[in-house]
């Protein structure tokens, strides 16, 4: 589809439409009523890419996270804008608050704006929402494999990580150990889930159903799944959680239930986020390296843009940060 088509549909010249789409003030407020009204029944994304050659326009990558008040995004963020600055790349940046709908209109919104490129570094991905990228516009994911034969990817391993803190764990005797998990509909908390449990199982660490408690993300979600956990009759004596922010609310769960951590219940993270070395106790957490993320989707972006090559993204390996919210398995009264 191209701005004939629309013009032909509205019946106005395609100058017209070029002056719409650029909010010209020399066309009538009718006239651009009528031609907006007929670009949105034709679902049109006007192609500026060409456009934007010819002026020199400055390149521009986007950069989509999934919740900017999450402390794991900013640094990310961070790491990915001075990449692109020294490359001489304009960045814009959005969040989708973890909605797979908001990302349809996220990459739909930085199309229009005519970015060379499209960081998707979200939990959340759906093939519907990944397809209002048209081919010109690159797009490289966060971990997920499911869309990996189609878009560039940046892996995570995760079994590392949870295989060092369950190890960790057992050498300070414990096997009774819970785990406060993501949603389900957000693909990265489902794997680190899967992780979690194949790792128990590879240790031949019991996975008890009841000990499994699904959070938001969030600190107010950890602390409403800690609190259902303590107050079990048989409680595990050590709780892993899908990522840092829910580890703390786990430890203020603990502290409301009257337990002592890490004398009573260990807890471990998953992020190392920068409170996980500002809570009392400082947090152990599985560290996941949020700049080498972004190095590695900045360079894939990078070199898609300069010759249109699918760059191999080494695989980002998270390793075990043991701090003060773990110790030995505390005895059974």
């Amino acid at each position: 589809m191209d701005i004939r088509q629309v013009a032909k549909r509205a019946k106005v010249s395609t100058a017209t439409v070029s002056r719409v789409l650029n909010d010209s003030p020399s066309v009538r407020e009718k006239t651009s009523a009528h031609v907006r009204n007929v670009i949105a029944e034709m679902n049109y994304v006007p192609n500026t890419h060409a456009r934007s050659l010819r002026v020199g326009r400055a390149r521009m990558y986007g950069l989509i996270v999934s919740d900017i008040n999450n402390p794991f995004f900013p640094e990310l963020i961070d790491a990915f804008e001075a990449l692109a600055a020294q490359q001489g790349i304009d960045v814009i940046f959005m969040h989708t608050n973890y909605d797979p709908k908001r990302l349809q209109s996220c990459i739909r919104r930085m199309v229009e704006r005519s970015v060379d490129g499209i960081a998707v570094m979200t939990s959340e991905v759906d093939l519907e929402a990944l397809q209002m990228a048209p081919e010109r516009v690159p797009l490289v994911l966060m971990n997920q494999p499911a869309f990996k034969d189609r878009y560039r990817n940046v892996p995570v391993e995760y079994a590392t990580g949870f295989r060092e803190a369950l190890e960790h764990l057992r050498e300070l005797g414990h096997t009774d150990i819970g785990f406060i998990s993501g949603p389900s509909t957000l693909s990265s908390a489902k794997r680190r889930r899967e992780e979690w449990s194949l790792a128990m199982k590879r240790l031949k660490l019991p996975v008890r159903k009841g000990w499994v408690i699904t959070g938001d993300m969030r600190m107010e979600g950890g602390e409403r799944a800690m609190a259902e956990l303590m107050a079990l009759e048989e409680r595990p004596t050590a709780v892993l959680t899908s990522n840092d922010l829910m580890a703390v609310g786990a430890l203020q769960a603990a502290s409301h239930a009257g337990l002592s951590v890490p004398t009573d219940v260990s807890i471990i993270g998953f992020d190392d986020l920068p409170i996980a070395s500002m809570v009392m106790p400082p947090l152990t957490t599985i560290q996941l390296p949020r700049r080498e993320i972004a190095a590695y989707a900045f360079a894939s972006l990078l070199q898609a843009t300069r010759d249109g090559m699918v760059a191999n993204s080494d695989v980002v390996h998270p390793t075990l940060i043991v701090r003060k919210s773990t110790a030995v398995v505390p005895p059974r009264r």
